[in-house]
């Protein structure tokens, strides 16, 4: 041990600035790796660490339909230990003196049970109704500062259940208001649109016209939702009471973050296995040892095992040294971390040391890296043993012509000497082959959902209504329905009802026209007035399944139904669609409140029409009652991370060439005697130039051949469970183009790598290579 340490200390001193440049190069590579992995973490831990520094999550959130706010009553409740509330109601803001009324949505009440938190100014008072805070996109789309003067316009009850938004003369009261706050917060992702909060003193004015209330309720230790659900049913008209657990990041964003967050760490994980192939690979060419100075340390009584703890003790250093310094220069790049729409749930933006990640990272690294280095290094000095062609290959080679034999048998056979196997080469690539063709098949399929309205349940080209009048304006109907514009004509209408503890938004559903039924995933839709479809999210969580009956308790009493199908369902009213909710027929919905009416109407237009024909043969379409159609919140927030697996594929397929150029490189270095031995035969340079391409593309199309298929079905397999989660059409795309590229591309590179090699193979004379070894 005393000579290892002695050769350590002599041989380190020497080469100095070989070492620290080795321990640069870990530090780089490590930091690297760290850096995405702790940015994985850090957003993975986003909304949770948000939810937690804002005070944590409500209990509960009690969402009223219609009607004053029944805040008081809430409150009174035995287990309500405290509530926050904040009521839609129906008005504009406008620059003072103008009747340009601002899109936004108004809203009064406390921010709190939004979600948002004040970044800048100070909360309205709740005594003065005039005063309101405002989201950034309010002030970024307006260019309006805190103190600013605006005038609000309200609706009366009547004018709402009239007409909805649709009133171009406002009756109810108007007051001068006043910009005092900024607010932002997790529920800006799941809708982007201007919103101003008011004083809660503005619902003491009479006479405004409100929609819907949201109540958020901190409970009383040890009350779960069921007993909750249980005092709610005590109040007046409970049925119009919806109970929901309470949460300050919505599921929908978190899927969104989870995604973003899994794929940092899928490429954490790419850029890990590239920095110990290649950081391995450097290292075991800096400290493995030349034939001369084994022999000559060998004759002076050195034992195998005293150089093997030499080389391998010169690399620990570096690495060693490397993967701590790699874990503090980690924490430079941390505050990017988490980017994107993530960065709003982030609550201490800036440098952050996750010393979980980063020390057991950069332990697991070193680990790693040192038996890298292990391996090549016991492998480098074993005895060179004959080895067997494969039958398969030979089967294959004396079918061939014979560049192509020799080719075939230089890709998959490994001489005795060679470091690795054949088989463990192809296997790599293959897998490595499989990861990009998945990753590439989930990014396409991806796209195609985020592209296609059709499968997140938009069919429609346009809607009316929706704008929270109780009914449809007149002669509206019959106006589309007579139009030679119009392809589809549905009618829908907005209700809910309770399965077991559970609030389900539902949609009735009538054809006027055409085929526009929403889309299904499985089985089929209700055609009758006891059949229901479920969106898939909602079936989950109530335990529906197709073909079971179900009991529903709706304003007319418990109600049973039979579950026909899992649907795509339309964004209306309160219900975002997609996976949440349920659709009834309009006989369905009658059985359950035979008070609901239909209020919206989505239309497909024919081939070669457009809006602007619609709207002029329809004076009604012009009224702001036309909608566009509707994007959910998941699909808004799932198109954040689209890229993700573009660039995971981007990773895979540097990965792939890396390994190509390797095995390439190393496999023909090997072969130069074998090379020079065929050229003194009489092969001429064309041949041995053919025999190299085709080892290139032979160890280059199996794996591809292989790879492919199984990418393919990974691909499809996640992106399936991926739509499921969400409630969209689960079908995903097979990208032939793109992945025959891809496999072209790998082909192509793989045989420019070999043609250096192939070069050098005809220039040198064989006698210089018969005489190297």
């Amino acid at each position: 041990m005393t000579a290892v340490v002695y050769r350590l200390r002599t041989i380190m001193r020497a080469r100095r600035a070989a070492t620290l440049g080795v321990t640069l190069v870990v530090t780089i590579g490590c930091a690297i790796v760290l850096a995405f992995a702790a940015g994985a973490q850090r957003t993975l831990t986003a909304p949770d660490r948000y939810t937690s520094a804002f005070g944590g999550a409500f209990d509960a959130l009690v969402t009223q339909e219609g009607g004053s706010p029944r805040t008081a009553e809430v409150t009174a409740l035995p287990d309500a230990g405290s509530v926050e509330a904040f009521t839609f109601f129906f008005g504009a803001v406008a620059k003072p003196g103008t009747t340009d009324f601002i899109d936004a949505l108004p809203f009064a009440g406390t921010y709190g049970p939004d979600g948002s938190r004040l970044i800048r100014g100070r909360p309205a008072d709740p005594k003065r109704a005039g005063e309101f805070v405002a989201n950034p996109k309010f002030l970024s789309s307006t260019g309006a500062a805190l103190g600013d003067h605006f005038d609000l316009a309200t609706l009366t009850q009547e004018q709402v259940d009239a007409s909805g938004f649709d009133t171009s003369d406002p009756q109810g009261p108007r007051l001068s208001a006043v910009l005092v706050g900024v607010i932002d917060g997790p529920s800006q992702l799941d809708d982007s649109s201007a919103k101003v909060i008011f004083s809660p003193a503005l619902l003491a004015e009479p006479g405004i016209g409100v929609s819907e209330t949201l109540m958020a309720v901190r409970l009383r230790s040890g009350v779960d939702l069921a007993t909750f659900r249980s005092q709610l049913d005590t109040l007046p008209d409970s049925g119009a009471l919806r109970l929901e657990r309470g949460v300050l990041v919505s599921e929908t964003i978190r899927r969104a973050v989870d995604a973003e967050g899994r794929g940092l760490w899928l490429l954490a994980g790419v850029a890990a296995i590239a920095a110990i192939a290649v950081l391995g690979q450097l290292i075991t060419r800096q400290v493995r040892l030349s034939v001369a100075e084994r022999e000559r340390l060998t004759a002076i009584g050195c034992t195998g095992g005293q150089l093997f703890a030499e080389s391998l003790g010169r690399a620990a250093v570096s690495i060693v040294v490397g993967c701590l310094l790699g874990a503090g220069l980690a924490v430079v790049p941390s505050g990017v971390f988490p980017f994107g729409f993530v960065r709003h749930l982030e609550p201490r933006a800036g440098v952050r040391f996750d010393q979980t990640v980063l020390l057991l990272g950069a332990a697991l690294f070193l680990v790693a890296l040192v038996s890298w280095t292990a391996a090549a290094l016991a492998l480098s000095s074993w005895t060179a043993r004959p080895v067997r062609p494969s039958k398969v290959v030979e089967q294959v080679a004396t079918r061939a012509t014979t560049a192509a034999a020799t080719g075939l048998r230089f890709a998959f056979t490994r001489r005795g000497r060679d470091r690795g196997s054949a088989r463990a080469a192809v296997t790599g690539l293959l897998l490595t082959v499989a990861g990009l063709v998945g990753a590439v098949t989930f990014g396409v399929s991806l796209d195609r959902l985020l592209h296609d309205p059709v499968r997140f349940g938009t069919n429609y080209d346009v809607a009316f209504g929706d704008n929270g009048a109780g009914s449809l304006p007149p002669g509206l109907r019959e106006q589309l329905d007579g139009d030679p514009a119009v392809a589809s004509l549905m009618l829908y209408a907005n209700d809910h009802a309770r399965a077991g503890g559970t609030t389900v938004l539902l949609l009735g559903m009538q054809a006027l026209r055409g085929d526009g039924a929403p889309a299904v995933v499985s089985g089929r839709l209700p055609a009758s007035g006891d059949e229901i479809a479920f969106g898939r999210v909602t079936a989950q969580a109530i335990g529906a399944h197709v073909g079971k009956p179900l009991t529903l308790i709706g304003t007319n009493g418990p109600q049973q139904f039979r579950v026909t199908g899992i649907a795509v369902v339309p964004g209306f009213g309160a219900n975002d669609g997609m996976g949440e909710g349920g659709i009834v027929t309009a006989a369905g919905l009658d059985r359950l409140d035979d008070a609901a009416s239909f209020n919206s109407l989505a239309v497909r237009l024919s081939p070669g029409s457009s809006l602007f024909d619609l709207a002029a043969r329809l004076p009604i379409a012009n009224q702001p009652g036309a909608i566009v159609p509707f994007r959910p919140p998941t699909i808004v927030n799932v198109a954040r991370i689209r890229a993700i697996p573009f660039v995971l594929a981007v990773l895979l397929g540097a990965l792939a060439l890396l390994t190509i150029v390797h095995v390439m490189i190393t496999s023909l270095r090997s072969r130069q005697r074998d090379l020079a031995v065929l050229r003194a035969l009489g092969a001429d340079r064309g041949w041995v130039t053919r025999a190299i391409h085709w080892e290139a593309t032979a160890f280059t199309v199996l794996p591809l051949a292989l790879g492919i298929p199984l990418g393919i079905i990974a691909g499809r397999s996640v992106f399936v469970v991926f739509a499921d989660s969400m409630g969209a059409l689960d079908d995903a795309a097979i990208p032939f183009a793109l992945v025959a590229v891809v496999a072209a591309a790998l082909i192509l590179l793989a045989n420019a790598t070999a043609a250096v090699p192939a070069h050098r193979a005809r220039r040198v004379l064989p006698a210089v290579d018969l005489n190297a070894e």
